[in-house]
């Protein structure tokens, strides 16, 4: 789908069904959440919460990857700042400070569960939903052995994952995990260089369907690999301008680089806490800004979670085409 294709199927409130139709088909919607392996989020939850989604109409679910948390980082969490619900072209700050360094968004004693595993467990409970990681730190990964773990999950999956990967962020988890920082970009660019010439065209050597791959971020080098070596582009947190910007930049490196991009797949991941309500305008922002997906964290609670996605179901039509 193109960026064209976005806006011209994008609609008022005043639809019918028709016309909520084709707005559910001009974007994908995708819920960020975590699985921690906590009591409350075992496997018969993350079956439920899954199969919740997909009835509800959602295009997917992406999770969240960090090996390890700390109690304090040096490095700064880049992420602070989050689109505004109401202006998504304002930021609003979510995230506490320590020394005036932004902290990620944790809670004390977290965790998270493997991405691969998870994403294995959800499509499982699942028939149409698909799951994305959101996103895997590229460089700390093994480049010969992640190859075979994508392939097998893409076998137990039918093909339903979709690959966000990012250099990280946190200089602690990188170092923690024997990996330099300083050299994770030219690492990560080159393991994507790697996993595009061995999958060639939409499967790996020996046919199986390979994953959507995704570069997260919006920095110069990061928009070269989403155009060059991948098959999206995954920014986060970014505002309306920032992301048009951006996905400017990525449409002309794409051009460069003699590829097409109706063939590539732009998701603009946001943190959302204003008045549910205004996801309907917030999103179609997003799509006549270009992007082919919109991933909402909404940091659903455990006991609440599915009426808060009924809500956002019904404001979106997602079950029109569902």
């Amino acid at each position: 789908m193109s960026p064209d294709d976005a806006a011209t199927t994008s609609s008022t409130d005043n639809t019918d069904s028709t016309d909520s139709t084709e707005k559910r088909s001009a974007v994908e919607i995708g819920l960020v959440d975590l699985f921690d392996g906590g009591a409350r989020r075992d496997p018969g939850f993350m079956a439920t919460f899954a199969r919740t989604a997909e009835e509800l109409g959602f295009s997917g679910i992406w999770v969240p990857e960090h090996l390890m948390f700390f109690d304090e980082y040096s490095s700064a969490y880049p992420y602070p700042n989050h689109p505004s619900a109401d202006d998504p072209d304002r930021l609003e700050s979510h995230n506490k400070t320590v020394g005036g360094t932004a902290q990620v968004e944790a809670a004390d004693d977290q965790g998270l569960l493997d991405v691969l595993q998870t994403a294995a467990e959800l499509c499982r409970a699942t028939t149409r939903l698909r799951v994305g990681a959101s996103v895997m730190i590229l460089p700390i990964r093994n480049p010969r052995t992640l190859p075979r773990e994508l392939a097998t999950l893409a076998e137990l999956t039918a093909g339903r994952f979709d690959l966000g990967v990012g250099v990280g962020w946190a200089s602690e988890e990188v170092e923690a995990c024997e990996s330099v920082f300083k050299t994770r970009g030219r690492r990560t660019t080159a393991y994507l260089h790697d996993l595009t010439e061995r999958w060639g065209e939409g499967v790996d050597s020996v046919g199986h369907p390979v994953p959507r791959l995704l570069v997260a971020g919006h920095s110069p080098a990061a928009l070269r690999r989403a155009a060059t070596a991948a098959t999206g582009w995954y920014p986060y947190n970014l505002t309306i301008s920032e992301f048009t910007e951006h996905h400017a930049t990525y449409c002309r490196l794409l051009e460069e680089a003699g590829r097409d991009r109706s063939e590539q797949h732009a998701v603009a991941g946001v943190r959302f806490t204003g008045d549910l309500t205004a996801l309907r305008g917030f999103v179609e922002r997003y799509a006549e800004a270009g992007a082919d997906g919109v991933n909402i964290s909404l940091r659903l609670d455990d006991d609440g979670y599915a009426d808060t996605m009924a809500e956002v179901s019904d404001v979106l039509n997602l079950a029109v085409a569902a």
